[in-house]
């Protein structure tokens, strides 16, 4: 059994949230228990996203509490509070909310004991100077002599690296081991750039501390879309949009709002996708 579950803080994410569960289910029925945690607490929620996501079979928690705070705010980090929180055995697959599934998952092939992610696309931290080497060495860890592929512009070879919006992985030790070495890093290891690349950082020093293995999963379930031209050939099964003016321009949108009017039953379609757009669009918006 794998759980899919994502975060739920603010306009913005709820907006995402009613597009990214609608087509979870469109595509997948009720074969993955949903969870969406919410850091400031299900009351939170506006109640047409309640109910939408009530509507859906979406389990709504908090997020188990961390051993000690951020150095400073850090909002990218609920998703390793989720990750770590309990959820039971199985598997779990973290999902960023800016998120929408294209077509049914196929999980099986990496339900095992690895870690299943998607490199990044481009070295956005750590490309320059000896940033990577000072971060293994924190750890007393070599450099790894393993390398991935990065998946935007001219795909070049990197050390590991990975996008942290798509994370499978056995339910167990891995998310306290990310949080602690998040934590220790925020804490204690002095380094340009932490903020917002803390948790992807912390992610492969995760897996060589702890000995995970990890496998490199298609492209497809993490397909980024950000500032890229629509690609008709394309067939992501898990589409990140980043943005809505992204997504919008994209032949998966109107699948995605028939989704949202489909999920959300006759009587409240109308209003769920206008919600869902509104939001959308709005936390598009400068300074949102």
């Amino acid at each position: 059994m794998t759980t899919i579950f994502f975060i739920v803080q603010g306009r913005r994410l709820e907006a995402q949230a009613l597009l990214l569960v609608a087509t979870l289910r469109q595509h997948n029925g009720d074969r993955f228990p949903l969870i969406a945690y919410v850091p400031d607490g299900p009351e939170a929620l506006a109640p047409p996203t309640r109910d939408f996501l009530d509507r859906c079979g979406v389990d709504l928690r908090i997020p188990d509490p961390a051993p000690r705070p951020w150095k400073k705010p850090y909002v990218h980090g609920n998703k390793i509070l989720a990750t770590a929180s309990r959820r039971g055995g199985g598997h779990g697959l973290f999902l960023d909310t800016d998120m929408v599934c294209a077509a049914p998952l196929d999980l099986a092939p990496w339900q095992d004991d690895s870690i299943g992610l998607v490199p990044e696309g481009i070295a956005s931290w750590g490309a320059e100077n000896d940033r990577w080497a000072r971060a293994y060495a924190h750890f007393d860890l070599p450099i790894p002599t393993d390398r991935v592929r990065l998946t935007r512009r001219k795909r070049a070879e990197s050390l590991p690296y990975f996008n942290a919006g798509m994370i499978l992985f056995p339910e167990g030790r891995f998310g306290a081991e990310w949080l602690e070495t998040a934590l220790d890093i925020d804490h204690d290891l002095r380094i340009g750039g932490k903020r917002p690349w803390l948790d992807q950082i912390a992610l492969p020093l995760t897996l060589k501390r702890f000995g995970h293995r990890y496998s490199v999963m298609p492209v497809e379930y993490n397909f980024s879309i950000s500032q890229r031209a629509p690609e008709p050939e394309a067939r992501p099964a898990i589409l990140h949009y980043h943005r809505f003016r992204f997504l919008a321009d994209w032949p998966q949108y109107a699948e995605t709002m028939r989704a949202v009017e489909q999920a959300a039953g006759p009587l409240h379609a109308r209003l769920m996708v206008e919600f869902a757009e509104e939001l959308a669009f709005e936390a598009d918006q400068p300074g949102a």
